[in-house]
């Protein structure tokens, strides 16, 4: 049957692997919808194999090994984690592909494309350009399906080699771990790196999942969620999906870099806090409480950019939603602190700021700011979680998300790296040497990345904004796909807004 559709077979199960259900935050489209692959700019010649050895030997070690684990369908259709007892050059546990280009990074057709930092906001690049370093040549991603088919472990590596530069891929299917996930394995890889074996902590246990009681109703809800009243009814849900669904699934998109230099964000940041500060005072209030991070003012900025050019009705709602990760808010409690046994895999919630768009337009950047901040501080307790889930448990979606809002709104999303902490990863003893120096003299020169990027699929939202974090000379670093026409609008708007 498999050869007459022309699908591929599924692959027979090896009695051996240890054999584990999918968590709750695993068995969803929306993580087992894409592919990943973060891609690593370092203007270093790095040695492959010892950036394979250390990510190999952190997979192997104890409570890692779900990292190299296979993906299978059971007798049941329900897909199942497949954990080798012993990993082989047969059976790895990682993939791994190192392509020498042999020729400086410029004189390559993708990677003289990687983008360059600018003096003022900028659209700075396409990462999907990049998309032939990312992944094997003419490969697609199609989601979970791709590992289903094959005896591949769910975490890649993809080291590209060029006489000035290397880009370094690491490559997942979403089930393995989100961002802050992703936050200890890198973290992991480079203490294997600089041989600190015996500081890397051993993963909280997965035998069991431990997000279960939240996802099962044994956690009920001790408060009402803070939107409860604004969660959007079955019709305006049909509504919702016939605009943003369309845009995202089928009109024509483009993915695009942006970079924010720090002589840009910093003022912006320090104008914030001065004018709120000064509410403060005029309120009676005391102004040392005023707080803002780095990143509600840049994902401030970033949403009136969105919606300056598009010329809404100023009555229209204009909803952005932030991805938390849950692991704060249950450390102690459903999983232990992550400095004793982080938990890698997937763990997010939501907050989401509900305003109209003629606030977000005519409104200070400050007054911006704050909503982002109080929504994230509001609904990112451990009582809004409980609430938000006993609501994903109501709505039969499939998914373990809620829409809040109208059926007429406009739909931001944002998923914050910067804790991850991509930009600060110092890679020194996986560099070529290239004269006589002494090796060890090698390492006292950090070598951290100065571009990264990501590249997904083959679910691609509009108006997914990633934050990649903050490079070392304070640039931020921001993508996301724009329904096709609309960036050069985006660009407009960031000249006006200067």
């Amino acid at each position: 049957m498999d050869k007459l559709f022309g699908r591929k077979p599924a692959v027979e199960p090896v009695v051996s692997d240890r054999v584990l259900p999918l968590h709750f935050f695993e068995n969803s489209l929306l993580v087992q919808g894409n592919n990943m692959a973060v891609s690593l700019v370092f203007d270093n010649v790095l040695d492959p194999e010892k950036l394979r050895q250390a990510l190999e030997g952190l997979v192997k070690r104890e409570g890692w090994q779900r990292l190299g684990g296979r993906l299978r369908k059971n007798a049941s259709g329900n897909i199942e984690w497949h954990i080798p007892t012993e990993f082989t050059p047969d059976r790895p546990a990682i993939t791994f592909a190192h392509v020498d280009h042999g020729i400086p990074a410029a004189e390559h057709p993708a990677a003289s494309r990687i983008p360059q930092p600018t003096t003022q906001p900028g659209v700075v690049g396409d990462p999907d350009d990049l998309a032939d370093l990312a992944w094997e040549s003419g490969y697609n991603p199609g989601g979970i399906k791709d590992y289903l088919t094959s005896d591949r472990p769910v975490l890649g590596l993809r080291v590209n080699s060029f006489t000035d530069k290397t880009v370094v891929v690491l490559q997942w299917q979403h089930v393995a771990f989100d961002a802050l996930g992703m936050q200890y394995v890198i973290e992991g890889w480079s203490s294997m790196l600089w041989g600190k074996a015996d500081e890397i902590p051993t993963p909280c246990k997965v035998d069991s999942d431990p997000f279960d009681a939240l996802a099962q109703g044994m956690r009920p809800a001790t408060e009402e969620h803070v939107l409860a009243d604004r969660r959007v009814g079955l019709g305006g849900m049909v509504k919702w999906g016939l605009g943003y669904g369309v845009d995202m699934l089928v009109r024509a998109k483009e993915n695009r870099m942006v970079c924010v230099p720090e002589s840009y964000w910093r003022p912006q940041l320090e104008k914030a806090l001065e004018e709120l500060r000064a509410e403060a005072v005029a309120k009676g209030e005391d102004p040392s409480k005023v707080f803002l991070t780095e990143n509600d003012i840049l994902t401030a900025w970033i949403l009136r950019c969105v919606v300056g050019p598009m010329e809404m009705d100023p009555n229209r709602l204009v909803a952005a939603s932030i991805a938390m990760s849950l692991r704060k808010a249950f450390e102690g409690d459903l999983i232990p602190p992550a400095t004793e046994s982080p938990y890698v895999g997937n763990a997010f919630g939501w907050a989401n700021v509900l305003i109209s768009a003629g606030d977000v337009t005519s409104k200070p950047l400050s007054w911006l700011a704050r909503q982002i901040r109080h929504a994230i501080n509001s609904q990112g307790t451990r009582a809004q979680h409980e609430a938000y889930y006993a609501m994903v448990r109501s709505s039969a979606m499939g998914l373990p998300i809620v829409i809040f809002g109208d059926g007429g709104m406009a739909q931001v999303g944002f998923s914050n790296w910067s804790k991850a902490g991509l930009f600060n990863l110092d890679f020194a003893p996986a560099r070529k040497v290239q004269d006589d120096t002494d090796s060890n003299n090698n390492n006292d020169v950090p070598c951290r990345p100065s571009y990264v990027q990501e590249n997904h699929g083959p679910i691609k939202p509009a108006d997914g904004f990633f934050v990649f974090g903050k490079d070392e000379k304070g640039n931020y670093w921001t993508s996301a796909y724009k329904v096709k026409g609309q960036w050069a609008k985006f660009q407009e708007q960031l000249e006006k807004e200067m």
